[in-house]
């Protein structure tokens, strides 16, 4: 019996005794509202059902997941008030509703009903996908009043609805889908080159490696002249992501959010480029995905679905580093197979990995050199005075906006 109860059953007493009638009216009362709150708190949430359905787990970035919120009163007890807070992951947005900290400091989405006996209500909702990553919505903490809108009881529930939201990807310029020549699948651009079908000659050009120029040519016009080979679509490639943005040790750098996520959506649109081309390639990457490991790794593969895997892979990847870029080149010299074309995609000077590359290279993978930073022709120029192929990989405004990536 609660201090509610006992303080009207003394009230009822002492005026019965001390012939007080309105200490016995007030002791009613007080049973009245005891017994009421009673009720409810025992049976308040028997019979009363809550399901929150995501109409798929996996969606692009800026493409809203609907979901449906659906509560049932399958019993004779009517409820003055019913209210869900659903727990969610930083970041969780809903269109229709405004997030907000619960009393135990969480991070809730709330929706309230009033439900007379057997009443079911389904919402239709839409959860925000404004940010790339990996997001849980669960489990639910149940409340409801009584018929005086006190709450009476509190439940929690088991269930976790999780969701990635995938990174943006924009349309490429630079890869284009092969044409039928002679036979064979013939690429008609592409960041890497086959030594085996050699295409013709033009001007050299500062940075080219000194092994490309065509002496008898040269020699004949009296200037330097490159060899020109086709670009080919055949070889293995392994894109291998710089998390870091600036210099210095992982665990002391601030790192650009803004700037890393620029990173990964350049990263996406030239995987979903390679998998257009139908080209074998895999991804690479210190940074962490919730696994054990400290290496974000996708084996190299032209089958079925090898996008999709790339994509949930960048979602799952930490914003900031997990190791230095330098041991993941040392993994990928001892792991990589030998004829993989290894692409750097980084935002930073890559001269303090070039003994690397030189590295990797000596095992029989090519390494070509994606610079997207803002100094990207000065460590361009680098690279290719060191012997390495570059490209410039750029978007042609902020990530959120950009409409392509131009490779150049």
């Amino acid at each position: 019996m609660t201090l509610q109860a006992l303080a009207g059953v003394a009230l009822i007493v002492g005026g019965s005794f001390l012939d007080v009638p309105v200490a016995i009216v007030l002791g009613i009362v007080l049973l009245l509202l005891a017994t009421v709150h009673w009720v409810w708190a025992t049976r308040g949430l028997d019979g009363v059902t809550y399901r929150r359905r995501l109409a798929t787990d996996r969606t692009p970035w800026g493409t809203d997941i609907p979901m449906t919120v659906e509560v049932w009163n399958r019993k004779r007890l009517p409820l003055a008030w019913l209210r869900a807070d659903d727990e969610a992951s930083d970041k969780v947005g809903v269109r229709e509703r405004t997030m907000r900290f619960d009393e135990r400091g969480a991070l809730v989405l709330r929706n309230a009903w009033t439900l007379a006996p057997f009443e079911r209500v389904i919402r239709e909702l839409h959860v925000g996908a404004d940010h790339r990553g990996v997001f849980e919505l669960g489990p639910v903490r149940l409340s409801v009043g009584d018929l005086f809108a006190r709450r009476a009881i509190v439940e929690d529930r088991a269930g976790v609805d999780r969701f990635i939201v995938r990174p943006r990807t924009v349309p490429t310029h630079g890869f284009e889908r092969p044409d039928r020549w002679g036979g064979e699948d013939r690429a008609r651009i592409g960041l890497t080159e086959d030594p085996a079908r050699f295409a013709g000659v033009r001007p050299y050009v500062p940075g080219d490696p000194r092994r490309r120029i065509h002496q008898r040519t040269s020699a004949r016009l009296n200037r330097p002249i490159t060899k020109r080979f086709e670009p080919s679509r055949d070889r293995e490639i392994l894109l291998a992501l710089d998390l870091q943005t600036v210099h210095g040790p992982t665990w002391e750098v601030a790192f650009d959010d803004e700037a890393v996520e620029a990173l990964i959506v350049i990263a996406a649109s030239i995987a979903r480029s390679l998998a257009i081309e139908r080209a074998t390639f895999g991804i690479t990457a210190a940074g962490y995905t919730g696994a054990e490991s400290r290496f974000a790794s996708l084996a190299a593969s032209a089958a079925p679905g090898q996008l999709e895997r790339a994509l949930d892979l960048l979602a799952r990847l930490s914003s900031h580093p997990s190791a230095p870029f330098e041991r993941l080149l040392d993994r990928i010299q001892r792991a990589t197979r030998p004829g993989t074309t290894v692409l750097v995609l980084t935002a930073r000077d890559p001269a303090p990995f070039l003994a690397h590359f030189r590295a990797i290279a000596r095992s029989g993978s090519p390494v070509v050199v994606l610079a997207c930073g803002r100094e990207a022709e000065r460590d361009l120029a680098r690279s290719r005075a060191a012997g390495f192929a570059g490209r410039r990989a750029r978007l042609d405004g902020p990530w959120r906006t950009a409409e392509r990536l131009v490779i150049a």
